[in-house]
């Protein structure tokens, strides 16, 4: 194969990947810009050209019952990803789908000029198709990565609030209105929410655990919902999770700093050492050929 048209084969990769990536950030934004307007619209000339083609595909897959499995855990990451919101899951089904056609499509290209047979053009259908998998993962752990950080401070101001005499609703309207724009501020707002309309703290605290699937949210919810069961004051309860919170804190940056040197090692045996080996024994090596040993 020449070496132009190989060239020009992985450009055309490059350029449908950056096309699927960017059309998979585009529908995960759309909530934000949708809080500025009436309806669920965005500018973005890629979205619009592929919004029909998801939605249309959406409504496709909604009759087929055999999906139901992957609808359900679909729907569970769309709601910790915060994008529930955004797309339904049997859009995001589609739009999946309409990735894997596009990955057909490369797979199609690339067996025209190298030839990499029925199995290659499986492979990148496959792997273009679940492309939107993966980065709605990494938005639920960039999602959880942020309210995990935010909690033990959180947890203070809750704490502080409680004991000065607010009571739990009204400290959470306090302190989600001083915190930045955040997905733990919009957590809480809609914690508050929930319990304006009339559910119990418990209901409205598992269901803010549900849609946020956080380990360390989960063991704080739950003290509050023995503490409250039990009748005992939140203010300790509280300033106890927060402790134990900034101790596990603590804990992970010691757990990474630890790590820090079995990663270096990477790049020191990868570009370090072969560099170094070669300084040293490469004109050992054109001497000793010199020479006319080899």
């Amino acid at each position: 194969m020449p070496p132009e048209l190989f060239g020009l084969s992985l450009f055309f990769a490059f350029a449908v990947g950056l096309l699927a990536f960017t059309l998979i950030v585009d529908i995960l934004t759309i909530k934000e810009e949708a809080q500025a307007q009436d309806e669920l619209f965005s500018q973005s000339p890629l979205f619009k050209l592929a919004l029909p083609f998801v939605q249309h595909l959406g409504r496709v897959v909604s009759g087929v019952r055999a999906l139901d499995g992957m609808r359900e855990d679909v729907r569970k990451k769309l709601v910790r990803a915060g994008k529930a919101d955004t797309i339904t899951p049997d859009e995001f089904i589609g739009f999946m789908l309409l990735c894997g056609v596009g990955g057909a499509a490369v797979g199609l290209y690339f067996e025209l000029m190298i030839e990499i047979g029925g199995v290659g053009i499986f492979g990148i259908a496959f792997l273009v198709m679940f492309l939107p998998t993966l980065s709605l993962n990494d938005t639920i752990k960039r999602r959880q990565h942020s309210i995990r950080r935010l909690l033990p401070y959180t947890l203070d101001l809750l704490c502080l609030a409680v004991e000065a005499g607010l009571d739990f609703t009204a400290a959470l309207n306090r302190i989600a209105d001083n915190l930045d724009r955040s997905p733990f501020r919009d957590e809480l707002r809609a914690l508050s929410r929930d319990l304006s309309m009339g559910k119990t703290r418990p209901e409205a605290l598992r269901d803010m655990e549900k849609r946020i699937g956080l380990e360390e949210l989960t063991s704080v919810i739950t003290a509050l919902i023995q503490a409250d069961e039990l009748g005992a004051s939140l203010g300790p309860t509280l300033r106890i999770q927060s402790r134990e919170l900034q101790r596990k804190r603590f804990q992970r940056a010691e757990k990474k700093a630890m790590q820090a040197p079995v990663l270096m090692l990477i790049p020191l045996v990868l570009f370090i050492f072969p560099l170094v080996f070669l300084i040293i024994f490469g004109p050992i090596v054109l001497r000793i050929r010199d020479m006319g040993v080899f």
